[in-house]
């Protein structure tokens, strides 16, 4: 019985990918071959693979995605490694349905932001695999996303706000206090302010920059994530004494850093706000006089001091 081989292309790892015919005769198999290549030149035909969702997804964040920015190269890499590997890798992308996707967003149904991009990153990763001929249709596409509830927004209780009046900040921590959550500053926009951005002549702050992390490592990029971002905001006259004493307080040209570095690493940023959040506390827990609360407060982030739009005065008071 004759037998033929035809190449429909190359497999992620860089091995050729074949399709064996046989036939009763030579002239069948030459028509088998014949019939073959004319629906991969059409692109009818869904080549014969064995390559695993683990190996493909490696090689497409390779090919794709290695251009891409620190923060968005380090999302996908986190949503292969820890989520889509660890459930789904072992499987041939042939053999991924719909309810092997499912599981994965259901079992993470509490993390919405997470269950997104997982969805967003086997979408893109199965799209490119339609494209290479290795399937002949997305399975990602056709999963539900779970319900997704607005968190409740608070703005600081009045246990907090006496806390942060008695909180024994340091210059250090009492700048970075207000500048983060009063002026509404973005997670990275705070480090990456330079003395240069506070006019105090002009009584504005000038944000257009942001701190990228490639683990924890800073990188400064100019420019916010959207033209919106890049903005100048009103500088209020309780707080000029104050930044005016700060900016003669530093010899550095970056507002914040620590004693070896130029700028604040991810390390060094997390700290300053563990001591901020452990100093409000010790505010609470040691103020015997009002007993304000003998409990620690819990559950204080970021987000909560930005919806405070009187944190200024509370911190300069």
């Amino acid at each position: 019985m004759p037998v033929g081989v035809v190449r429909v292309g190359y497999k992620p790892d860089g091995r050729p990918n074949n399709v064996f015919l046989s036939a009763k005769t030579e002239k069948e198999l030459k028509g088998k071959i014949f019939e073959l290549k004319m629906k991969i030149k059409t692109s009818e035909v869904v080549k014969t693979s064995d390559t695993l969702l683990r190996d493909y997804a490696d090689s497409w964040l390779e090919t794709y995605k290695s251009s891409a920015s620190i923060n968005t190269k380090a999302m996908y890499i986190n949503a292969i490694n820890c989520h889509i590997k660890p459930e789904i890798g072992h499987l041939p992308l042939n053999k991924i349905v719909r309810s092997d996707i499912q599981k994965v967003i259901n079992d993470r149904q509490d993390y919405p932001r997470t269950y997104e991009i997982i969805r967003l990153t086997l979408v893109q990763i199965l799209n490119s695999a339609i494209d290479d001929k290795l399937l002949h249709e997305n399975a990602a596409k056709k999963v539900t996303l779970p319900k997704r509830h607005k968190a409740d927004k608070r703005a600081l209780t009045e246990l907090e706000k006496e806390a942060i009046k008695k909180a024994d900040f340091t210059m250090q921590e009492k700048a970075f206090v207000m500048l983060l959550f009063y002026f509404g500053l973005q997670r990275g926009e705070c480090p990456a302010l330079t003395k240069a951005d506070i006019g105090l002549k002009k009584k504005t702050l000038a944000v257009n920059k942001t701190v990228v992390f490639d683990k924890n490592i800073p990188t400064i990029k100019d420019g916010a994530k959207s033209d919106a971002g890049n903005r100048t905001l009103p500088i209020p006259e309780s707080a000029e004494s104050f930044l005016r004493d700060f900016l003669r307080s530093i010899d550095s040209f970056y507002l914040f850093k620590e004693k070896t570095t130029e700028t604040l690493s991810k390390t060094q940023y997390v700290r300053i706000w563990e001591r901020i959040i452990k100093k409000i506390n010790a505010a609470v827990t040691s103020d015997k006089e009002k007993e304000i609360s003998t409990e620690p407060i819990q559950g204080l982030t970021a987000h909560i001091f930005r919806h405070t739009t009187v944190l200024c005065c509370i911190i300069l008071a």
